[in-house]
């Protein structure tokens, strides 16, 4: 189950949803550390980069009061994608995610992959007419985000989304790293086979309690800042054979993160005090951005 949920961690799953009032839900009663937070610096200019999640719930925040002043300080955020950006983000979706008209998941998939994807439905009460055009690996992650829900952590608190939101009530920019299509373009390249494989595994571990439980685990890596943890998952990543793995590991993490770090270090160049948020698997390891960025003579400290 870990290697599939991190798929979705490290990703932006680009079906943006409002973001809920964090300020007014019942939050924390007090700020704990929460993801990560380093400060990157050239010879002129310092950025600050932050881990975030893609799933939320109310006592994420508030976030560290140092993330709020970073942020509150900027001159605008940059995220992988701007959640403004609507028709782009439904373009690539329709593009990428969805069948053409007269394909459907019960037209293209087995007739026993067909019973589990209706049975994994009913167990999270998503209508079969809601999903019939969908492609196997948005199915896949439909069905994890509703595991996520059930657990307590919801899209509309993601932490990006609250981020985006914090910034655009200041009428502040929001700078776009990636964008949707750059995304999404990515689970485009998955064959039939292997997206079925990707479906598959998804249904099989959601249906194990203890593989499923492990979503609590991951986001609380988050929530107590513990990159140790995270390490830890992608470890298990790396020696992990399947299809999934390899994928994620491969593609979804370290085919992106020198593109990140590009874009990072331009912004860097050109502004002080840019606050750029990315997902935290990015964040981990000596694939990661932060070590990808002091690799190529950038100071980066880790302020917690």
């Amino acid at each position: 189950m870990r290697r599939l949920i991190i798929v979705i961690f490290g990703w932006l799953f680009c079906l943006y949803v409002p973001a809920a009032n964090a300020e007014n839900a019942t939050a924390a009663t007090h700020a704990e550390h929460r993801g990560a937070l380093f400060k990157v610096q050239d010879a002129r200019h310092t950025l600050y980069l932050f881990g975030t999640i893609h799933v939320g719930a109310a006592n994420f925040y508030p976030l560290e009061p140092r993330v709020m002043q970073a942020l509150e300080q900027a001159p605008a955020i940059a995220l992988e994608i701007d959640p403004q950006k609507t028709p782009a983000m439904q373009a690539a979706v329709l593009r990428y995610g969805f069948y053409p008209e007269g394909q459907s998941y019960q037209t293209e998939l087995t007739p026993q992959l067909q019973q589990q994807v209706q049975a994994a439905l009913k167990k999270y009460h998503i209508p079969i007419e809601a999903i019939a055009r969908f492609r196997p690996w948005m199915i896949a992650s439909l069905l994890t985000v509703q595991e996520f829900d059930s657990k307590g952590y919801r899209s509309d608190l993601a932490v990006d989304s609250h981020l985006a939101d914090f910034i655009q009530k200041r009428n502040k920019p929001v700078i776009e790293l990636e964008g949707a299509e750059s995304q999404l373009a990515l689970f485009g390249t998955l064959s039939k086979q292997q997206q079925s494989l990707l479906l598959e595994d998804t249904i099989k571990e959601l249906d194990d309690p203890d593989d499923a439980a492990k979503v609590v685990e991951l986001a609380e890596f988050w929530r107590t800042a513990d990159l140790d943890g995270l390490q830890g998952l992608l470890d298990e990543m790396a020696s992990d054979k399947s299809f999934v793995g390899r994928f994620t590991k491969e593609v979804l993490l370290d085919q992106r993160n020198p593109v990140l770090t590009d874009r990072i270090a331009a912004l860097l160049g050109k502004q002080d005090r840019i606050f750029a948020a990315i997902g935290i698997l990015h964040l981990v390891g000596p694939t990661g951005v932060p070590a990808l960025l002091q690799r190529r003579g950038y100071k980066v400290e880790r302020i917690y």
